[in-house]
């Protein structure tokens, strides 16, 4: 495998160490020379990495090119680019759909989707694949979870919740802050819920039942867990998450 990254920003530099870190095999990865930081500390960790001097220079090094550039420039690096039909393409870039791609690259090669996140670099991601693409599986199934869909619509939705993130930590900011409120110092809080979370997530990989499986599992009649989840039932809670999400498929599927 003859791997080459258009753009070397935080999710190059996640699949990268992920690769290295889960041992996934290659022969020559090569790199952008767009933040030469970053791309230069990458080259330093395996003498199979090359950081070249140009994005052309990528291509002609490679194979397999996986697009890290974010849509907004997309049109401006790539337009000066020849592709050709050897090239594999994976693109990591949000909002730009398939046809649009093609277009872009200006090449009858095989092209995918991905949207791999930073916790690849750990083993612990999840990396959206559209269409079904064995080579970008045999590089995303050993960094986490690999999810392969056979339509843009649904690798649309599954970006969209990417957009949850933020609400994420700021639940957990809400609970430290009660903690606090409780006479606990912040780290401590803060370590609390680190822990628990992890133990929360941990035992989603353990099993497949549906998550309203686990929900009920978790809630003893009467018990404090029922009295939490009834109440931001009531309010409406998570309805609010649909309605949030229903917004940032649009937002997607307007700039597609």
């Amino acid at each position: 495998m003859r791997l080459g990254f258009i753009g070397t920003g935080t999710i190059t530099q996640a699949v990268v160490t992920g690769m290295l870190r889960f041992g996934v095999p290659f022969e020559r990865l090569s790199l952008t020379p767009r933040n030469a930081q970053t791309a230069a500390e990458l080259a330093t960790r395996d003498g199979r990495i090359h950081v070249c001097s140009s994005n052309q220079e990528v291509l002609q090094r490679s194979d397999i090119v996986c697009l890290a550039v974010v849509p907004q420039i997309a049109s401006e690096v790539l337009s000066d680019l020849e592709f050709d039909g050897r090239h594999h393409v994976i693109s990591f870039m949000a909002g730009v759909p398939l046809e649009r791609l093609r277009g872009l690259v200006r090449t009858g090669g095989k092209i995918a989707r991905a949207v791999p996140l930073p916790a690849v670099a750990e083993g612990k991601g999840s990396t959206a694949i559209c269409p079904a693409d064995e080579v970008a599986r045999a590089i995303f199934a050993p960094l986490g979870e690999a999810v392969e869909v056979d339509s843009e619509d649904k690798f649309d939705a599954l970006s969209a919740v990417t957009a949850t993130m933020a609400s994420f930590y700021a639940v957990l900011d809400t609970h430290a802050s009660w903690l606090v409120q409780q006479g606990l110092d912040y780290a401590d809080a803060r370590a609390f819920l680190s822990g628990y979370c992890v133990g929360l997530a941990h035992d989603t990989t353990r099993t497949d039942q549906p998550f309203s499986a686990m929900v009920k599992h978790s809630m003893t009649p009467g018990g404090i867990n029922e009295q939490v989840h009834a109440e931001l039932s009531r309010r409406g809670a998570y309805a609010c998450y649909s309605e949030a999400l229903d917004g940032v498929l649009r937002r997607i599927r307007r700039r597609a």
